[in-house]
């Protein structure tokens, strides 16, 4: 009998391992405003890094939005929510709540206002950001919600825009997936003594109905191109120009406000 309690305990820990490794393998991404609008300057009294230091205790992956962030988060910014600290103190006393908002700009949470009455505006502020962060109650559930929603409007905006497409209005298209393997392939899979720093801006080509549109890694559509019979060279559409393929990289040449714009550039098709 005693046995058979000791195995049992052992498979009780043991899923309880897994389980906690598995919700730690499942990254959940915060973006921390740098410059809060009622200080106007970056990181003023460390208002910024001290939030970002809070959401990083609870468990999350934390960026102000000044710094690198993930290719994740590059091909989709609604695997985030975004935070803001807002200010509502008086002469004596320093109020600050917490805002919390998905990647579409919807309020999802505000805190209760966190309040001090220390002099010294940095000690004051963390005092009040700290006491407002306390009263964020579930926010494992609030973020998987939060994140839920936008994601589902995201899809539907995308089912609109193909919509859009079948009656011959060509639209760019968000990033595809196949896209966001090239980028974390580019970024991850390139031997340590085979990296070069480029010589070109890198664009990745996307293909929409025989047309192609040209991406850069914010993710934004650079040209839309139109094939011609070279399959070394494009009409960029709308903007009176040539693609051409020169060896090493590709040439673009286009007219905007009266002069010829010369620009090149590393392509991925």
């Amino acid at each position: 009998m005693r046995l058979y309690f000791f195995f049992l305990l052992i498979i009780s820990f043991s899923t309880t391992l897994s389980s906690q490794n598995n919700k730690l393998a499942d990254h959940k991404y915060i973006i921390v405003k740098s410059s809060f609008d009622f200080l106007k300057q970056v990181d003023r009294y460390k208002t910024s890094s001290f939030t970002k230091f809070l959401f990083k205790k609870a468990g999350y992956k934390v960026y102000l939005d000044n710094e690198d962030i993930p290719i994740e988060l590059v091909l989709n910014k609604c695997n985030a929510l975004y935070v803001d600290v807002k200010d509502k103190s008086g002469m004596l006393v320093s109020k600050n709540y917490i805002q919390i908002t998905n990647c579409l700009g919807k309020l999802v949470f505000s805190s209760k206002k966190g309040t001090s009455k220390i002099k010294d505006y940095e000690r004051a502020y963390r005092e009040s950001i700290r006491e407002a962060f306390m009263s964020i109650d579930n926010l494992d559930s609030l973020y998987d919600n939060a994140l839920s929603e936008a994601r589902v409007y995201k899809k539907e905006s995308v089912l609109n825009q193909q919509v859009i497409k079948v009656n011959k209005i060509i639209t760019p298209l968000p990033v595809t997936k196949e896209v966001g393997i090239l980028l974390s392939q580019t970024n991850e899979q390139a031997p340590i003594n085979q990296v070069k720093k480029e010589e070109y801006p890198l664009l990745y080509a996307q293909e929409i109905d025989g047309t192609y549109q040209l991406i850069n890694k914010k993710p934004s559509v650079i040209f839309m191109l139109l094939k011609t019979t070279d399959a070394n060279k494009f009409i960029i559409k709308d903007e009176n120009g040539v693609l051409v393929n020169k060896g090493d990289y590709w040439l673009a040449e286009y007219y905007k406000n009266g002069i010829l714009i010369v620009e090149k550039y590393q392509i991925k098709f």
